[in-house]
């Protein structure tokens, strides 16, 4: 079938099926999309659970918990122990098909009474306030961290130990405020760096040391805002920027931004990789549209944060790890033809299911392990399911789900934003792609407000001491207001916080000066260094250079885009 342009049922906006894609669509026995790929994601991410954590109550053992549902949508949660143990069973709420309902109303319903997990946490030691951690300890507010120790307000971070506000680090140590940087010691605000020691402000530098504001360095020493010093210059002329002071981190910041948009970059973070398209790629293969994957990614188009050997596949996020065959998917490992469903692990031939382990031929289940030929829920012989499964597909195409929107929900599309356990604020979605109160709202996603706080004797942050040396221990008894505080930052800001113990032990011994803005906040700062999940079509900056690429940096903003040839030239 040839190239054909659809109109997105959500945005309106146009977008094209190419002829590979019907193919894939055929193979997998799917209907095409009736969403854009920028829709479709955003409909997926707004399914994974984001920062946000609630104090709750166990619904099986009566302990209190932390939880990552909100008490406004009554999910059933169980600590870890109880969800985990043997005493239930998910196929005890087993459901029998209504055929004069559709699937969506239907699964919903399922959906409110199964018990969920209130954090995922799997062979942790004291990491209480942390979600999708894998043995970690002493860990605060980390998320999906993996064997990583005494580090706070952290996301995926691996084999790392004593960082803070990092994010996408793989053996960090005592590093502060970096992302998406590996094998780095003693580092603060480095960004896409790798094997860098005793540096400050990197953007791309691979093999430094002693380095301060510098971008696209390759094995260097003494640099400070990419000028080479000597060894003794150096020493003499890094005492001017000490961190120790807020002041200073403020005007460092300014400058280094300054460079790093006077600096050219490549048009795409691709490393090891053979044709790709996209951003932030590490060792793939063949991909089109992908964004954030790694080693083994192939065969793969609309793909972010997937790894670990994913192929095959179409829109997943979050999935990987000997996967194949997936397609609108969020979460999911060890899997094979995981469809429409989030987190399928270990499992093969899954639709429209959630979090199920070590299953086959599951569809509309939620949280069932070892267990085969199943619909919402309720177990069915071989002959049973597969003559089932058929009529249900047919009757998701003549009464399919229609949502607040209008928006018509058939057989082959994702979970109607609607039917997300999280709100859109709560979710991966408001991340990556912001949205205010009314915006949400407008596109037919679900809001949760602030909570209303009472604070009292709070301090404001811009009265702290500038130096970290003039900060009493008095400090971690105090609540600091958010310096985006009634400014509608709209990064989920917690607007006040406070610092623990651990953390002001850590600024001390980095000579950092104490953060002004809330731990959610300063993610969201973070964030800002990633390229977009969309590309335009542009031309080499480099004059008298020609070349044409796909980049995820649009035309509208301040860098100087180098094609790979020039950059090469230029920086390699």
């Amino acid at each position: 079938m040839e190239n054909q342009i659809q109109q997105c049922q959500n945005c309106k906006n146009d977008f094209m099926i190419e002829s590979e894609d019907f193919s894939f669509y055929k193979k997998i026995k799917v209907p095409p999309p009736t969403w854009c790929p920028e829709c479709r994601l955003i409909r997926r991410l707004a399914f994974r659970e984001s920062r946000p954590l609630y104090k709750d109550i166990c619904d099986k053992c009566n302990k209190d918990i932390i939880s990552i549902f909100n008490e406004n949508y009554n999910v059933k949660a169980y600590c870890s122990p109880c969800f985990w143990g043997n005493e239930w069973d998910a196929i005890e709420y087993e459901r029998d098909y209504d055929f004069k309902k559709s699937f969506f109303e239907q699964y919903f319903q399922l959906q409110k009474i199964v018990p969920r997990e209130a954090l995922g946490q799997k062979n942790n030691e004291n990491c209480e306030y942390s979600n999708g951690d894998v043995r970690c300890k002493n860990c605060t507010l980390t998320f999906d961290c993996v064997e990583s120790i005494n580090c706070y307000n952290s996301q995926v971070a691996v084999y790392s130990k004593d960082l803070i506000d990092s994010d996408s680090v793989m053996n960090a140590d005592h590093t502060y405020e970096s992302f998406a940087s590996n094998n780095i010691y003693n580092t603060k605000f480095v960004y896409f760096s790798d094997d860098c020691l005793d540096c400050s402000f990197l953007f791309n530098c691979i093999g430094c040391s002693n380095c301060f504001g510098c971008v696209n360095l390759r094995n260097q020493k003494y640099r400070i805002w990419n000028i080479q010093y000597t060894k003794e210059e150096y020493i003499k002329e890094i005492t001017k920027w000490d961190l120790s002071s807020y002041t200073i981190i403020k005007k460092a910041k300014e400058k280094f931004m300054e460079i790093y948009h006077k600096t050219p970059r490549r048009f795409a973070l691709i490393k090891n990789s053979v044709d790709v398209t996209g951003d932030d790629i590490l060792g793939s293969k063949n991909c089109k549209y992908c964004f954030f994957t790694r080693l083994g990614v192939e065969n793969c188009k609309y793909i972010f944060a997937c790894g670990l050997l994913l192929k095959d596949s179409y829109d997943a996020t979050f999935g990987g790890e000997k996967s194949e065959i997936f397609y609108e998917t969020s979460g999911g490992m060890g899997s094979s033809r995981s469809f429409f469903s989030r987190a399928s692990n270990s499992s093969h031939n899954i639709e429209y299911s959630d979090r199920v382990t070590n299953c086959s031929n599951l569809f509309g289940c939620i949280n069932l392990r070892n267990k085969q030929y199943c619909i919402l829920n309720k177990q069915y012989t071989k002959e049973e399911y597969e003559k089932l499964t058929i009529k249900i597909r047919q009757q998701m195409m003549d009464v399919p789900y229609i949502d607040r929107m209008n928006r018509i929900y058939k057989y082959g599309e994702f979970f109607p934003s609607e039917l997300s356990i999280w709100s859109y604020n709560e979710s991966w979605g408001h991340k990556y792609f912001p949205l205010t109160k009314e915006e949400a709202l407008n596109k037919g996603f679900n809001w949760q407000e602030n909570q209303t706080r009472d604070h009292q004797n709070v301090i404001i942050s811009g009265e702290l001491a500038d130096n970290i040396r003039d900060i009493s221990d008095k400090i971690i008894e105090e609540v600091i207001e958010c310096a985006h505080y009634k400014t509608n930052c709209n990064q989920q800001c917690t607007e006040v916080f406070k610092i623990l113990p651990n953390e002001l032990q850590f600024y001390r011994q980095m000579n950092l000066s104490l953060p002004r803005i809330c731990p959610n906040c300063r993610h969201c700062e973070r964030l800002k260094f990633i390229n977009p999940m969309k590309l335009w079509h542009r031309k080499c900056m480099k004059e008298d250079c020609h070349n044409e690429f796909e980049t995820a940096i649009s035309p509208e903003r301040k860098e100087i885009v180098y094609c790979e040839k020039c950059y090469q030239a230029e920086f390699i």
